[in-house]
């Protein structure tokens, strides 16, 4: 019989390359264990219990007793999930309701004892970390920040990627709920009269909205269920101010039961989704916004960002993320890059500023490769769309995964979510075909092999679509490459030539 200690670890990763963070929020506790590059934290483990530490509170100001103990037993499991994941560095905070509860220092000391030292964070530094997470998955954003949490709303503003003036304000569901007695009119004036002292709300400073909060996200969720959207991906997930605000209506308007029929939302999220959506409606309104963005990223991804140095700040989160998948899902994680090289001056010229896709795409030129061969298609293109990429639009999420669908199956094979390529221009989609078929060419040459495509190069010149190559590299063009050659000149609606040079 073999024992846990006979089974080898060489492929387990070094504890000291994850990370985790303990948010202690009003409404929900969470662990969130982040493993991959410093500047593309990928989550491994994501874990929340809704214990309603701000519900509730006693008439002295004390947190529920019973949320306490169901908090500290959860800081417990946390604590052993943490052990047995090889103890990586934790930050714990706790936000609103600790920072506001007469006994949030008891509380402290007693998750101290479970091994977690928590930092109380003000109401001023949680807004400045969700600007920063936003600024980590949206490099250069500008805009308004806001993080619905259970007992406050923090708003920041974020100007390219730098968080400026910010702000909190008592207007969390469960402090609304408290302080109307659950009456949604006294509720909706409470709300109105703290925008209304919030200097840098002014109507039209800020065109975006980035929301940040789980019970935002939820409203979102609602919002895509009733579209039918076709692409199951939160972050980046936009809406006009209408759509909003017509959705915020809807969830405001709603029972409990109706709530409740309603799938993916928690149930004991429920009663507080009418209040967060009149809050996300209002923040709207007051500030005249253009679009609502919906991020994956907030505080604890600023704390992670935070912790990065200034030239580690300055990495792509998207090509870092791209070329941690391709080192542990390719054979040779080169190999997209010499690609890229081959075929990038086919396009460079139409289209520059899309280099940075088709380089990212390049990199997971390979993700497959461990695939069945009929399935390496679909590895290919599920991976695209529903990895955690940070700085991708949905339409780059499926132009990406449609190129890689592609370089796998060709030009013919319909794409397995024909309904998501729908949200794609004719024009994308074709450029996308082209991409992908330049990759099926180039995997062609040299299967796995990237020194092959040194000194090759593919480009447009008037009808043809030309390959040029040493001249040691002709013996290469055998019937496979030749043949997706010629595909890929059709999608050109070109005559493929070869040229060989000594």
């Amino acid at each position: 019989m073999i024992s846990r200690n006979d089974i080898p670890s060489m492929n387990r990763p070094p504890a000291n390359k994850r990370r985790a963070v303990v948010d202690i929020g009003s409404n929900s506790v969470r662990l969130v264990v982040y493993d991959g590059p410093p500047r593309a934290p990928l989550p491994i483990c994501n874990e929340k219990a809704l214990c309603g530490l701000g519900r509730d509170m006693t008439p002295e100001g004390g947190l529920n007793p019973a949320a306490v103990e169901d908090a500290l037993s959860t800081l417990k499991r946390f604590r052993h999930v943490l052990d047995d994941l090889g103890c990586p560095p934790v930050t714990a905070i706790a936000t609103s309701a600790v920072r506001e509860a007469t006994d949030g220092p008891r509380f402290v000391a007693a998750a101290q004892t479970i091994g977690f030292d928590v930092e109380v964070i003000s109401g001023g530094e949680e807004g400045e970390l969700a600007a920063l997470g936003v600024a980590s998955v949206e490099p250069g954003a500008t805009g308004l920040v806001g993080d619905m949490g259970g007992g406050s709303l923090e708003l920041a503003v974020l100007d390219n990627g730098e968080p400026g003036e910010r702000l909190s304000l008592p207007i969390g569901p469960l402090s609304l709920m408290h302080a109307s007695n659950g009456d949604m009119k006294i509720a909706s004036r409470l709300i109105t009269d703290y925008l209304k002292t919030v200097p840098f709300l002014e109507k039209g400073a800020f065109d975006t909205l980035y929301a940040v909060g789980g019970a935002w996200r939820a409203v979102a969720r609602i919002h895509m269920s009733l579209k039918n959207y076709p692409l199951p991906v939160l972050h980046h997930y936009e809406l006009t101010p209408a759509q909003a605000i017509e959705i915020c209506d809807l969830v405001s308007r709603q029972s409990r039961k109706s709530l409740e029929e309603i799938p993916g939302i928690p149930r004991r999220r429920i009663d507080t989704l009418p209040l967060a959506a009149i809050v996300l409606k209002s923040v709207i309104t007051r500030m005249k916004a253009k679009r609502v963005c919906m991020s994956s990223g907030g505080v604890r991804e600023g704390l992670l960002y935070r912790q990065l140095s200034k030239e580690e700040r300055m990495s792509d989160p998207f090509l870092d993320a791209c070329r941690f998948y391709a080192g542990r899902l390719a054979p040779d994680p080169d190999f997209g890059e010499k690609a890229f090289g081959v075929i990038e001056p086919l396009f460079a010229r139409d289209d520059p500023d899309g280099a940075r896709l088709r380089f990212g795409t390049a990199l997971l030129s390979d993700i497959g490769a461990y695939f069945h061969p009929d399935m390496r298609g679909r590895h290919a293109f599920d991976t695209a769309l529903r990895t955690p990429f940070a700085s991708v639009s949905h339409e780059e999420r499926l132009w990406m995964a449609l190129a890689l669908f592609r370089r796998h199956q060709g030009r013919s094979a319909p794409p397995p979510n024909e309904l998501a390529m729908a949200l794609l221009s004719p024009e994308a989609q074709q450029r996308a075909t082209q991409f992908g078929l330049a990759l099926r060419f180039a995997a062609a040459i040299a299967p796995k092999a990237p020194a092959a495509l040194e000194g090759c190069r593919l480009e447009a010149r008037e009808g043809e679509l030309v390959f040029s190559a040493p001249s040691d590299r002709q013996v290469l063009m055998g019937e496979t490459p030749r043949r997706r050659f010629v595909s890929l000149a059709a999608a050109f609606d070109a005559i493929a030539a070869e040229q060989y040079e000594d």
